[in-house]
């Protein structure tokens, strides 16, 4: 008997609906009895990957050094 998380058929389905409903991976793995993994597989050789959703904020380009006294804070060097 194959184990039940390679039992395509039995949760093809399952994985199918809470996608259409717009459940991520990590919710679909839990109720189909899978690995992360494995739903996240599934999900793409089905062919139910979503497309990228756009940033909503920019990204700084700049990164901006720390403060001079941050590194001795962050570093416990202070306590």
């Amino acid at each position: 008997m194959a184990r039940p998380s390679h039992d395509y058929s039995r949760i093809e389905p399952i994985v199918r609906r809470l996608h259409s409903d717009g459940a991520g991976t990590r919710v679909i793995a839990k109720r189909a009895g899978i690995s992360v993994g494995s739903a996240h597989a599934m999900i793409g050789r089905l062919g139910l990957v979503r497309a990228a959703q756009p940033r909503t904020t920019a990204r700084r380009t700049v990164r901006r050094p720390m403060p001079v006294g941050m590194g001795l804070s962050l570093g416990g060097a202070g306590v």
